[in-house]
C-alpha cells in the first residue's frame, strides 16, 4: 500500500529553502555551508532536526494504518518452521531396536556455515530389520503376487505383477509310471476319513487338470474319471512319460482345489490299454527285428541257445503280473528222401521186405526262463505256455509270471535295459541220424501287465499358496498328514510384508510413499505372525488410509518369530481392509522403516530474568530468534497468600509447581499464558505478549495484564527457536545428530525439509491486513475463503476457492472447494496442511456447508509437463548447446514463472512456443507436442495440453523435455 506523505521534502530541499529565506531575511549573510561559518553550522543543525520532524510526520500515516490493523485484530503471522521426514538406521551389530526419543535433534549447515537444527516430533524405536518383499494375496481370487517397486508405484489391494499362486500335487512311482504306450493309471488318495475319499476323487477328477511330462511340456491325460474312491487317468497315445528336471517320473494335478486334501498315503497302479510290444529281441548276439520276425534259436537250436526279450515298460513293474504274448510260426525243415531200407539180418531178402524210414522230429523240448537280478541270471517262474518254442500247439501262445522284486537292468549285446531270456535246456532227437527240424519262427512278442494291489508312491510334492513341500515315502510309511491341496485361508484381500529379521519395536515406524490420491473406505488393520496365527496389532495410521504419503506406527512389544509364506522365510506383517469397497486403489512407490516426522526447531538453554518492584510493562528479550515454542514461568511466592496459593493449586494444578527446602516453600512457579494482544486482557490475568521475530516478551501494566511480582531470577523462560526460509533444504542433506546417538549408524532426511516461511514483506502484510476488516473472520464469498487461509496459514503459497465444484472438479451446486499449495515442491507435504485448513475453515464458514459435507479442501493437481519439440537451427554445429538452452528455458518457465501464478492459471502453451522461439540459434519450430501427466483417483493419466484450461485445480511441474534439432 502506498501511504500518503504530508511533507515530500528531503534534506536537500530543506537546505535550499533555508538558503532562500536567508537571502530575504539576512542579506548581509550568505549561506554557503562553509565549515568555518558559525551561522552555517546552526543552519545545518536546524536542517537536520527539521528533517527528522518531517520523517516522523511522513511516518504518521503508516503508523496510524498499523494501529488500525491492530485495532481490527490483525496480527503479523509468526515464523513457520520447515518440516520433513527423517530416517534413523541403527548399527549393523545392534540386535534390539534403538530408541529415538521425541525431540532428538539433528542439524545441517547453511550457506553461512551456521547450523540449522531439526527435532523429531515423535518417539520411535529404530529397527535393523529390512523389508525383503511385499506380497498381494486374495483368497477370493486365489491369487498371490509379489510387488516390484523397482518398476514404479504398485497398486495395493490389487492383483498386479506375476501370478505366483499355484496349486499343484506331484506324485512319483518310478516303476509304475514308466509308461510309453496307451495306458490307464489308477490313483487312490487315501485320507484319514475314508468315507470322504469317493467324494474327493469325484471332485478332483472333475475340477483339476491331470498332466504328465513329455518332451519338456506338461500334457493332459486324454480321459479322467472317478471310479469309486480312485481316479483313473487314461493316456490314449504312444507318447512316453519323461522324467522332470530331478529325474522323477511324475503325475501332476493342478488347478484351484475344490476341497482341502490332507493326504495320508498315495497309492497307484497302471495297466496298458493295448499290448506293449517288445523293444528288442535277440537270438544270442543276433538281433531279431520285430517287424520282420526271426528265428528264436536259429535254424538248428542247441542246448544253451539264448533268446532275449526286452520291454522296459513292462519288466520294471515289480510285483506286477505280466502276460507275455508270443506269435510263433513253426518252420519245418524236411530231410532229403531216403530209399527202401532192407533188413539184412534175414536169410532171404526181397523187395517186399523193404521198409520206408521216417525222420525224427527235432525241436526245442524244454527251455528255462531267466531274469537278471544284478548279480547273475536267476530262474524265472512262469505258468501257461512254459515252452512256447516246441511248436506243439498252434495259435497265440501266452505265459504268465510275476516280476521279481530284484529284476535289474543289464547289458545285452551292448544294449542296456530290462531283459528276460529263454535258455534251451533240451532238444528232442538232437542226435538222430535222420532229423526233421521244427524250428520256432517268432512273428511278434508283446507284454501286458496288471497289479493285484495298489503300489505306494515313493515321493510326493505339493505347492499351495506360494509354499512348496516335499516328502520321500519309505515302505514303512503309513500316515503322512501331507497337505496336498490346500485352498487359501481368510477372506478379502491382504498385503503381506516380509522382513529379514524380527522387526519388533515400540513403535515400529513404516513410511508409505503414496502416489496420487485414492480414497479407501473403512479402516486399515494390521496383523503380525506370532508363531501360530496372525493376530491384530495396535497401529496409528498417519496416511488417512493410504490417501497420501505418511507414517504408520505399529506397536510390537515382543520379538516376531520366523515362518515361511509364499516360499519365503522371514518375519511377517499383514495389512487388510475392513471394507472391500473402493472406487480406486492407492499406488505405493516405496515402504521405508524407521521414518519419523521432524520440524525445524532447536531447544535453547533456559533463561532467567529479574523483576523490580511493580515493573509495569516489563519487557525481556530472548537470546535466540525467531522463537517457536515458549513457556514462561513466574515465581509468585512473594505475591501470593496461602489461600490464593491453595486456590491456584486446585484450579490450575498443571500450571503450578512448588519448590521447598527443608519443608519450607521457597518458590512457587506459575505458568503464564501467551496472548495476541495485552489490551484485551484484564488486570489480574497472568498473560504476556511475544514477538517471535525479535524474541521480545512483554508483560502487562496492571490495567491490561498482571505485573510480575518483584524478585531475583523469578522469570523463567523455556523456549525453542527456528523457522524461516533457511530451514528449507533438499532431501539427503541432513546426516549429523546434535548430540551423540551411539546406537544409530546413519541419519538422513528422506524428503525435502520444506514449508518454512519467515517474516512477510510490508506490502503483503498491509494487503492481507486491509482485507481483514471486510471478511471479519467469516467466509461468505469466494475471496473470503482465500483471504482467511492466507491470513491464518502463512505457509500456504497459493490458494484458490471454487464455488459450485466438488473435490474432483465436477459441477456441484452448493459445494465449496478450496485448493492450495505450500512452499515445498509441487504436491509435497500439503496433505496435513489441507487437514489443518479444513478444520479452520469449518469453524469460519456456514455451518450448513461444513455439516452437509459440501466443504472440500484439497491439494492442487500436479501436472508434470512433458514436451517433444522439433526445431530448425541456424547453425547445426551448435545443436548441443541449443538443446541445453531450450531445456533450461523450459525448466525456468515452468518451475519459476508458472509456479508464481494462481492455481488453475499457470499453464499457457503459447509461452512454451515463445520460450523456444526466443532461444538463440533457433530459426523456427517445426513441431511441439505437450502433454501433462497427473493422477486421478490413484490412476496415472496423460492428457494433451491445449489453450483451453481443462485443469481448474492444476499446478505445473517440469517433466521430460525431448528436443530434436534439425
Amino acid at each position: 500500500m502506498n501511504h500518503p506523505r504530508p511533507d515530500k521534502r528531503d534534506l536537500d530541499a530543506i537546505r535550499a529553502r533555508l538558503s532562500a529565506l536567508a537571502r530575504s531575511y539576512t542579506p548581509e549573510w550568505r549561506y554557503e555551508r562553509t565549515e568555518d561559518d558559525p551561522g552555517a553550522a546552526l543552519a545545518e543543525l536546524f536542517a537536520e532536526m527539521y528533517h527528522q520532524s518531517v520523517d516522523r510526520l511522513n511516518a504518521l500515516p503508516e503508523k496510524l494504518y498499523i494501529e488500525f490493523l491492530n485495532q481490527i485484530g490483525f496480527r503479523e503471522p509468526g515464523p513457520m518452521p520447515a518440516r520433513g521426514t527423517l530416517r534413523f538406521l541403527p548399527n549393523d551389530v545392534q540386535g534390539e531396536p534403538a530408541p529415538v526419543s521425541a525431540g532428538t535433534e539433528v542439524f545441517t549447515a547453511d550457506e553461512a556455515g551456521d547450523n540449522i537444527v531439526y527435532a523429531t516430533e515423535r518417539a520411535i524405536q529404530a529397527t535393523g530389520a529390512g523389508l525383503l518383499a511385499v506380497y498381494y494375496a486374495s483368497a477370493e481370487q486365489d491369487s498371490i503376487r509379489r510387488l516390484d517397486f523397482s518398476g514404479g508405484a504398485q497398486r495395493f489391494f490389487a492383483p498386479v505383477g506375476e501370478e505366483l499362486q499355484k496349486h499343484e500335487l506331484a506324485l512319483s512311482q518310478p516303476d509304475v509310471l514308466r509308461l510309453e504306450g496307451q495306458t490307464a493309471v489308477t490313483l487312490h488318495l487315501r485320507q484319514r476319513v475314508s468315507h470322504l475319499e469317493a467324494d474327493t476323487a469325484q471332485k478332483l477328477a472333475e475340477s483339476m487338470q491331470w498332466t504328465y511330462r513329455h518332451d519338456g511340456a506338461e500334457l493332459p491325460f486324454d480321459a479322467v474319471r472317478a471310479e469309486e474312491d480312485s481316479i483313473v487317468l487314461e493316456k490314449k497315445n504312444r507318447l512316453s512319460l519323461d522324467p522332470d528336471e530331478d529325474g522323477r517320473l511324475c503325475l501332476r494335478c493342478s488347478g484351484r482345489p475344490p476341497v482341502n486334501l490332507l493326504l495320508d498315503m498315495a497309492e497307484i497302479k497302471s495297466e496298458p490299454l493295448e499290448p506293449d510290444p517288445a523293444q528288442s529281441l535277440y537270438f544270442g548276439d543276433l538281433p531279431i527285428y520285430p517287424d520282420e520276425g526271426g528265428y528264436c534259436f536259429g535254424h538248428r537250436p542247441t542246448v544253451y541257445d539264448m533268446f532275449y526279450l526286452r520291454c522296459d515298460t513292462a519288466l520294471t513293474k515289480k510285483g506286477a503280473r505280466v502276460l507275455l504274448h508270443l506269435e510263433i510260426t513253426p518252420m519245418v525243415d524236411e530231410p532229403a528222401t531216403q530209399g527202401p531200407v532192407y533188413d539184412f539180418t534175414r536169410s532171404v531178402i526181397n523187395k517186399q521186405s523193404a521198409t520206408t524210414v521216417k525222420p525224427d522230429d527235432t525241436y526245442v523240448e524244454a527251455v528255462c526262463w531267466e531274469y537278471y537280478n544284478g548279480l547273475g541270471w536267476r530262474n524265472l517262474v512262469v505258468i501257461g505256455d512254459r515252452n512256447p518254442f516246441s511248436c506243439k500247439r498252434e495259435g497265440p501262445l501266452e505265459l504268465r509270471f510275476v516280476i521279481p522284486e530284484d529284476l535289474s537292468e543289464t547289458e545285452v549285446n551292448s544294449e542296456t535295459g530290462y531283459f528276460i531270456r529263454a535258455r534251451v535246456s533240451e532238444v528232442a532227437n538232437a542226435y538222430s541220424s535222420f532229423q526233421r527240424w521244427i524250428v520256432p519262427f517268432l512273428t511278434s512278442a508283446s507284454f501286458r501287465w496288471s497289479y493285484d494291489e495298489l503300489v505306494p508312491c515313493t515321493w510326493v510334492a505339493a505347492e499351495n499358496n506360494g509354499k512348496r513341500m516335499e516328502a520321500e515315502i519309505s515302505g514303512r510309511a503309513d500316515r503322512l498328514d501331507f497337505p496336498a491341496l490346500m485352498a487359501m485361508d481368510g477372506e478379502g484381500e491382504h498385503m503381506y510384508l516380509c522382513f529379514d529379521r524380527s522387526m519388533h519395536a515400540m513403535p515400529l515406524s513404516l513410511l508409505f510413499r503414496v502416489e496420487g490420491r485414492a480414497r479407501l473406505e473403512g479402516q486399515l488393520l494390521w496383523d503380525v505372525w506370532n508363531g501360530k496365527a496372525f493376530v491384530p496389532v495396535r497401529a496409528i495410521d498417519c496416511t488417512d488410509h493410504l490417501l497420501h504419503s505418511g507414517e504408520m506406527y505399529l506397536y510390537l512389544p515382543e520379538p516376531v518369530p520366523e515362518t515361511e509364506l509364499f516360499d519365503m522365510t522371514g518375519c511377517w506383517l499383514r495389512l487388510r481392509r475392513s471394507s472391500s469397497r473402493a472406487a480406486a486403489l492407492p499406488a505405493v512407490s516405496a515402504i521405508l522403516t524407521n521414518a519419523v516426522p521432524a520440524i525445524q526447531r532447536q531447544r535453547e538453554p533456559e533463561q532467567l530474568f529479574d523483576t523490580e518492584i511493580y515493573e509495569a510493562g516489563k519487557t525481556v528479550r530472548l537470546l535466540s530468534r525467531p522463537v517457536q515454542d515458549c513457556e514462561v514461568w513466574v515465581d509468585e511466592v512473594s505475591g501470593l497468600t496461602a489461600g490464593e496459593m491453595d486456590a491456584l493449586m486446585r484450579t490450575r494444578p498443571g500450571d503450578v509447581r512448588e519448590e521447598r527446602t527443608d519443608h519450607v516453600l521457597t518458590r512457587c512457579w506459575v505458568r503464564w499464558t501467551r496472548v495476541d494482544d495485552l489490551a484485551l486482557a484484564g488486570p489480574e490475568e497472568r498473560v504476556y505478549e511475544l514477538d517471535p521475530y525479535d524474541g521480545a516478551i512483554r508483560f502487562g501494566n496492571g490495567r491490561h495484564g498482571a505485573v510480575p511480582p518483584a524478585g531475583d531470577h523469578n522469570i523463567r523462560v523455556r523456549y525453542t527457536s527456528g523457522g524461516g526460509e533457511r530451514g528449507n533444504v533438499p532431501a539427503g542433506t541432513i546426516r549429523t545428530p546434535l548430540s551423540a546417538l551411539p546406537l544409530i549408524g546413519e541419519i538422513t532426511n528422506l524428503t525435502p525439509m520444506s514449508g518454512g516461511t519467515g517474516r512477510l514483506d510490508r506490502e503483503t502484510l498491509e494487503t492481507r491486513g486491509g482485507r481483514l476488516l471486510r471478511i471479519r473472520s467469516r467466509a461468505a464469498g469466494r475471496r473470503d475463503y482465500e483471504e482467511l487461509v492466507l491470513q491464518e496459514f502463512p505457509q500456504v503459497r497459493h490458494v484458490r476457492c471454487f464455488s459450485g465444484r466438488d473435490a474432483e472438479g465436477a459441477r456441484a451446486p452448493g459445494h465449496v472447494t478450496v485448493v492450495l499449495t505450500g512452499y515445498g515442491a509441487a504436491g509435497e507435504g500439503t496433505e496435513e496442511l489441507c487437514r489443518d485448513v479444513y478444520r479452520f475453515l469449518s469453524t469460519h464458514c456456514s455451518c450448513c456447508v461444513s455439516a452437509e459435507g459440501r466443504l472440500h479442501v484439497c491439494p492442487a493437481t500436479v501436472l508434470t509437463i512433458d514436451t517433444e519439440i522439433s526445431v530448425e537451427a541456424e547453425d547445426p554445429d551448435r545443436a548441443a548447446d541449443t538443446q541445453r538452452e531450450i531445456a533450461a528455458r523450459l525448466e525456468r518457465l515452468i518451475g519459476e514463472v508458472w509456479r508464481r501464478r494462481p492455481i488453475g492459471e499457470q499453464i499457457r502453451v503459447d509461452e512454451l512456443w515463445a520460450a523456444v522461439l526466443d532461444t538463440p540459434n533457433v530459426r523456427r519450430v517445426r513441431s511441439m507436442l505437450t502433454s501433462g501427466a497427473y493422477d486421478r483417483h490413484g490412476q496415472a493419466m496423460l492428457a494433451p495440453l491445449r489453450e483451453e484450461n481443462d485443469f481448474p485445480y492444476g499446478v505445473a511441474e517440469s517433466g521430460r523435455h525431448l528436443i530434436k534439432i534439425e
